[in-house]
């Protein structure tokens, strides 16, 4: 049977030891999230950033648009956002409604607030491996923290990361294969011998496509770790995707769904929110 990566547990010891770091600073660090209030999704996601962010001394500003709103109209909101010294980090909750182009805003974003690392600047310092003080997505960075807590070795292993999206598939390779990993990735239209001839060859499977089990037990290596991303409702229950029954009888270490990469996504966003106004700080001392 395999362990639990617990991101509860660990998220739960994060948050307490940053808020004690916010209390000590002295800063005062404010998150403004930009949002879609008619996304179920957005809504309680946000929801949940608001009530964690106050538990650790930050203060949040939510801004929520209207489904007409237009691509102008919200880089004007972002622009306001950067200008404003009281706000240290900007998060944009996509997807914002279709009359929106997400990529623009999110590179519209002073690299400095970018808190989810979704800027052309921070994602380009990120998929360039490069030293500095850069936010990453809080998902896969949040990710990244739960392996190295579990003292997972990812030098040399072969991942596989399941999932193409800005937000999750693409910085996740990319600090896989800053961390020497030999990664490949797919994605729902991969063909699935494709995807089941690397499933079964992988020593590292992260998936966030979205679908109720994609991934079966019979599909993995005896012994795979497996960080499942997804969070889907079925029948009144939330599960990943990565049917975790079968699943957890084959691999050496596991993510459960919910209570593991959720927790860590919100508390890697205060992470990146207080270090960005560390980092604001210490750039108008200079």
């Amino acid at each position: 049977m395999a362990t639990i990566l617990d991101g509860k547990a660990l998220s739960k010891d994060l948050k307490i030891a940053l808020a004690d770091k916010v209390k000590e600073s002295g800063l005062s660090p404010k998150l403004a999230v930009v949002f879609d209030p008619k996304n179920d999704g957005s809504r309680l996601y946000v929801g949940m950033k608001q009530r964690a962010a106050a538990k650790v001394g930050i203060a949040t500003e939510d801004i929520a648009v209207a489904d007409d709103v237009t691509t102008e109209a919200v880089l004007k909101i972002v622009a306001d956002l950067n200008a404003d010294p009281s706000v240290t980090g900007i998060l944009v909750q996509a997807p914002l409604p279709k009359t929106v182009n997400d990529q623009q805003v999110f590179s519209a974003i002073a690299p400095e607030k970018d808190v989810d690392g979704l800027g052309a600047f921070n994602q380009g310092m990120l998929f360039g491996d490069q030293p500095g003080e850069y936010a990453v997505a809080a998902t896969p960075q949040g990710v990244m923290t739960l392996l190295r807590h579990y003292d997972i070795d990812l030098h040399g292993k072969k991942a596989v990361v399941v999932g193409r999206s800005q937000l999750f598939g693409r910085p996740m390779a990319a600090l896989l294969n800053n961390a020497n990993a030999t990664v490949t990735m797919a994605h729902r239209y991969t063909p699935r011998e494709m995807l089941l001839d690397s499933l079964q060859n992988a020593d590292i499977v992260v998936v966030g496509v979205g679908i109720a089990n994609f991934i079966t037990g019979d599909q993995i290596k005896d012994g795979a770790v497996l960080v499942d991303v997804g969070m889907n409702v079925v029948d009144g229950k939330t599960t990943g995707d990565i049917e975790f029954a079968s699943a957890e009888k084959k691999a050496s270490f596991i993510t459960p769904v919910p209570g593991g990469v959720g927790p860590m996504t919100i508390a890697t966003l205060l992470e990146n929110t207080f270090a960005a106004a560390l980092n604001q700080a210490k750039s108008s001392k200079n």
